[in-house]
This record gives structure tokens, C-alpha cells and sequence, in this order.
């Protein structure tokens, strides 16, 4: 959709973890800190060339969409510009990536489920919703506090930082019946995971699709796959949950 050319996917893959780890590993060092500089300044000039070659002549990709947005309406500074292209690239990778993986190491630890699930597939969609909110790819959010307010008795004053756990809202026993079970058919599901209100994340749709397509199409392409390890291993970040690696015999 940001029409990336293929040569450079594996750089911007390097440049999207590095990124990540400076979000959400509270153990970054200098060097991940450094790492995550020259990444976004890497994908900031990238999309500094890239616009400029579409103001000369226009696509149907992305970039062009919110370019236009930028002239008809104002709403996008070139800076803006630049770092919503930027954010978009990095959103839509890491964790659509987190959801498919995590999903799939879900699915395999409840075999019973994932079977239904190849019997029917028209039951991806409420899978993929529950597989968000059972697993979620993004576990936490902050926000600075424009103004004072007081919520459920705490006082929150301004320029405080306030952290939303989305994994843990995800799991409210007041919300969700049996939070801690897997149920590919919950009929009322209103998980977090993608945040809401004017916060509620623009890619939604997409990461949906995403989803639902990979994961659906693993699991009917090897209906044998099972996992070779019982304890995988999770990447050290406390922001995005994702796996190291997914190791499966198919």
C-alpha cells in the first residue's frame, strides 16, 4: 500500500524491530536507543524521496492518498506528512505480524478449537477478534494528561503520564465471561486491542484482513502442523507481545 519496493523489505523489517525495542523493552541500552534513531531517520528520508517523486506524478498508493488529504484540507504538515507514513509502516508490520504468530501458537495449543475452525471456516472472523483480545499484540498505551480530571476516585493532574493496559482489559472478568478461555464463538466481544474512540487504530480493517487470511490459509494448507516446543519464545517487549520464533512440524 506505501508501494515499498521489495529490494529494501528486509531493512525496513530491521528498521521496524528497532523501533519496537525502544517502544516496549524497559532493558533498551544506549545502542537500542541509537538503533532506533537511525531507524526512524532512515524511514523519514525514505518517505522524504518518495514524496517528493509523487508530487511530480502521482500513484494509487498510500503516500498519494495522504498527500492529497495534505493539500485539500491542511490536516498534514510535510513533517506530518512524513511521520504518518512512518508510523503507518511500522503499525502495520509489527504488530499484524504479532497477531498472525500469536495467533497461530494459540490456535495450535487448542487443537479441538482449531479443527472446528478448518470444518468452518466461516468462523474466521470471530476468531481473529477473539485471538486479538485473548492474545493482544499490543498490551499497553500511554497518554499525557492535557487537563486535570478525576476518574473512579484517582486523581490524574496534568503532564502525568497515564499508562492503559490493554492486555489486562482484555481479560476483565466484568466484561468477558470466562476471560482466561479461549472461545472462538463469544458473541459479544468488545476487546481493546486496537484502542478506542479517536485513539481507535486507523489500520483495523486492514490488520483484519490480514489475520484472517494468513491464518485461515496456514492452518488448511498444513492441517498437521503442531508446535515443536510447549514454552516458545516471547521477544523481550512489554508494549508489543509477540513470539521470537514459532517452531511447528508440518
Amino acid at each position: 500500500m506505501l508501494d515499498v519496493p521489495e529490494s529494501l523489505h528486509q531493512r525496513f523489517i530491521q528498521w521496524s524491530n528497532a523501533i519496537a525495542t525502544l517502544f516496549g523493552n524497559p532493558y533498551r541500552t544506549v545502542d537500542h536507543l541509537v538503533a532506533a534513531q537511525h531507524a526512524i531517520h532512515g524511514l523519514t528520508d525514505y518517505f522524504r524521496h518518495a514524496v517528493a517523486v509523487r508530487r511530480k506524478q502521482k500513484g494509487n498508493d498510500l503516500i498519494s492518498l495522504l498527500m492529497e488529504i495534505e493539500e485539500d484540507g491542511d490536516v498534514l504538515t510535510e513533517e506530518e506528512l512524513y511521520a504518518q507514513c512512518v508510523m503507518l509502516l511500522f503499525g502495520g508490520h509489527e504488530t499484524t505480524r504479532n497477531l498472525i504468530g500469536n495467533g497461530l501458537h494459540t490456535l495450535l495449543r487448542h487443537p479441538e478449537q482449531t479443527a472446528d475452525l478448518r470444518d468452518h471456516p466461516e468462523l474466521i472472523r470471530g476468531t481473529v477478534e477473539e485471538l486479538l483480545r485473548y492474545e493482544s499484540p499490543v498490551q499497553y498505551t500511554g497518554r499525557m494528561v492535557l487537563e486535570g480530571f478525576e476518574f473512579c476516585g484517582i486523581q490524574a493532574r496534568r503532564d502525568q503520564e497515564i499508562i492503559f493496559m490493554l492486555g489486562a482489559a482484555n481479560r476483565d472478568a466484568r466484561q468477558f465471561k470466562d476471560p482466561d478461555r479461549l472461545d472462538l464463538k463469544r458473541g459479544n466481544n468488545p476487546h481493546l486491542a486496537f484502542g478506542a474512540d479517536a485513539h481507535f487504530c486507523i489500520g483495523n480493517q486492514l490488520a483484519r484482513l490480514e489475520g484472517q487470511v494468513a491464518i485461515l490459509k496456514i492452518l488448511q494448507e498444513f492441517p498437521q502442523m503442531h508446535s515443536v516446543s510447549a514454552d516458545p519464545e516471547w521477544l523481550p517487549n512489554f508494549s508489543f507481545r509477540g513470539l521470537k520464533t514459532l517452531l511447528v512440524e508440518v
